[in-house]
C-alpha cells in the first residue's frame, strides 16, 4: 500500500462543509458558506475525526509530533520551567536521535518523497527532509528570503489600511511575501497551486515504484491570506479597498466591518484554493490508478484566529475552537470506515501511529501515539481528555470543558464550549471540581518522564 499525507497549515475545522455544512462558526459576523467539494468529497470517502489536536504548537513543534510519532511536549532534555513560564513547545528542530517516518518507511521498502512551501521546515539546521530520498522546497512563503528586488513604489500600500505605519516590523513580513510574488503569473503559480503541481508531477514520474510515501506540506492557508480574485470574489464580490491579506498588522476593533468581512473573504478563498488543488491531486491518484492501493491522510497542525478576541493570527491566549479544531481525514484504498465520523480526543501522534499501522509496517521506534483505527471500527473510546501547549499556555479538553493555564499571567480559566463555545464566560469558579481535575490531568503529563 502506498500512501499520501498532506498537511496544510491554519485550516480552521468550521471552514469545511463536511465539518460543517450550516457554515462558518463566527461571532463577528455574518456565516460564511465555504466552497470545498473536494475535500468534502474525500471526507465522504474516508474517516473524519473531530477532535484531532497537536500536542504543541505552533508549526514546527507539531510537525515533529507528526514526523516522529513522538510527542513535543513536555520537552525532553531542557528543564520544565524557565522563571515563571513553562518551557515546553517552543521551536524545536527535528532532534538527531529521532527516527523519522520518512527513515523508517524507506528501510521497509519505500520510496519517499517530501514536497513543500513551510519555509521553516527548511531553514538551515530543521532537518525535516531527513530520510526523504527527494525533497523540494517551493520558494516563496512568508518570509522566506527568496528575492531580494524592491518593490514597485506604491506596491506595498496596495495592502494596508491607510493610516498602518510601515514602521511596524510586521510590515516587513509582508514586504517580503511581496518581493517573492512578484513575478507570478496566472492563477496556478499561486503558492498551493505550485505545491500542487509538484506533488502530481512527483506522482506522474514515480507512480510506477512498488511502495511509495509522498508527503505534502502546503503552507496555505496559512497567512498572507493570497488568493486569485475569482475565489476571493465567492465571499466578497462587491469588495474594491486594499487587499488585507496580512491582517495580523491590526486588531478587530482597529478595522470597519466591511474590512473585517474582506478579511474573512480571504482566508475562505485561501481554504478554496487548497480545496482545487486537493481536487486536482485526487484526480491524479484515480488517472493513474492508484485509488485501490494508496491511503490518503489530509490533516491540518492548528487553525487561525479570524477577529476571535479582537485578535487575528494566534496568539497563545487565544487557545480556543478556533485555534485548536482542525480537519483530519484518512482515505482507506478499500473505504474502510467511509463516511464516518470519530469523537475520540487524539493528537497528531496517533495519526503518524495510525497511518503506519495501516501500512501494515511495524511500529517506529521511539514512537509514542497509537493507532486509533480499532478503537474508531468499533466506536470505542480511545482517549478521553487531551492536554496541549502553546507555549506559556497550557490546556485541557475533556467532553465540552476547556481549560486554560496561562503560567505568565498566573491565572486558570475554565470554559464549557457546549454552551460557550467562543469562549467568553470563565466558570472557573463555578465549577471548582471540574478545574481541579483538568488541572491535575495537565499536571500529570507535565511529571511524566
Amino acid at each position: 500500500m502506498n500512501c499520501i499525507w498532506i498537511t496544510v497549515d491554519s485550516f480552521r475545522q468550521d471552514h469545511l462543509r463536511c465539518y460543517r455544512p450550516q457554515g462558518t462558526s463566527d461571532p463577528t459576523g455574518k456565516s460564511l458558506l465555504p466552497h470545498t467539494p473536494n475535500i468534502d468529497r474525500l471526507a465522504s470517502e474516508g474517516l473524519r475525526c473531530d477532535r484531532l489536536r497537536s500536542d504543541a504548537l505552533p508549526s514546527v513543534p507539531c510537525r515533529c509530533g507528526i514526523f516522529t510519532g513522538r510527542r513535543v511536549f513536555p520537552r525532553r532534555g531542557v528543564p520544565a520551567r524557565q522563571g515563571e513560564e513553562i518551557n515546553a513547545s517552543g521551536w524545536p528542530t527535528l532532534p538527531d536521535e529521532e527516527v523519522t517516518v520518512a527513515e523508517h518507511l524507506a528501510r521497509h521498502g519505500y520510496v519517499c518523497a517530501l514536497v513543500s512551501d513551510c519555509c521553516h521546515l527548511m531553514e538551515p539546521g530543521q532537518n525535516f527532509h531527513r530520510g526523504f530520498h527527494c525533497y523540494h522546497w517551493e520558494r516563496g512563503q512568508e518570509q522566506d528570503r527568496w528575492q531580494s528586488q524592491p518593490l514597485p513604489p506604491g506596491r506595498l500600500e496596495r495592502y494596508l489600511k491607510e493610516g498602518t505605519s510601515l514602521s511596524d516590523p510586521r510590515v516587513r513580513i509582508l514586504a517580503q511575501y511581496l518581493k517573492n510574488q512578484m513575478y507570478r503569473q496566472g492563477d496556478e503559480e499561486f503558492q498551493a497551486a505550485r505545491v500542487f503541481r509538484r506533488a502530481i508531477e512527483w506522482l506522474e514520474r514515480n507512480h510506477t515504484h512498488e511502495r511509495f510515501y509522498l508527503h505534502i506540506e502546503c503552507f496555505d492557508p496559512h497567512e498572507p491570506w493570497d488568493a486569485p480574485n475569482r475565489l476571493i470574489s465567492l465571499y466578497d464580490p462587491r469588495w474594491g479597498g486594499p487587499h488585507l491579506i496580512y491582517p495580523n498588522l491590526w486588531k478587530r476593533d482597529e478595522l470597519t466591518d466591511a474590512e473585517h468581512h474582506h478579511i474573512r473573504a480571504c482566508y475562505a478563498a485561501e481554504c478554496s484554493l487548497v480545496d482545487h488543488w486537493v481536487g486536482r491531486l485526487m484526480s491524479t491518484v484515480e488517472r493513474l490508478g492508484l485509488a485501490e492501493n494508496t491511503l490518503l491522510i489530509f490533516l491540518s497542525d492548528h487553525g487561525k484566529i479570524i477577529g476571535e478576541f479582537n485578535h487575528y493570527g494566534m496568539a497563545p491566549e487565544d487557545t480556543s475552537l478556533e485555534l485548536n479544531s482542525v480537519p483530519c481525514i484518512i482515505r482507506h484504498p478499500k473505504r474502510e470506515l467511509a463516511g464516518g465520523r470519530y469523537a475520540g480526543w487524539l493528537y497528531h501522534t496517533d495519526v503518524t501511529a495510525t497511518a503506519l499501522s495501516l501500512l501494515g509496517v511495524e511500529p517506529k521506534p521511539l514512537t509514542e501515539g497509537e493507532s486509533f483505527w480499532p478503537a474508531a471500527a468499533s466506536n470505542a473510546e480511545f482517549r478521553d481528555h487531551a492536554v496541549v501547549c502553546y507555549q506559556h499556555v497550557l490546556s485541557c479538553w475533556q467532553d465540552d470543558w476547556l481549560l486554560l493555564v496561562d503560567t505568565a499571567r498566573n491565572t486558570t480559566e475554565l470554559y464549557h464550549l457546549g454552551e460557550d463555545p467562543h469562549r467568553e464566560k470563565d466558570v472557573a469558579a463555578r465549577y471548582p471540581e471540574i478545574r481541579d481535575s483538568l488541572q491535575r490531568r495537565i499536571e500529570a503529563v507535565m511529571a511524566a518522564p
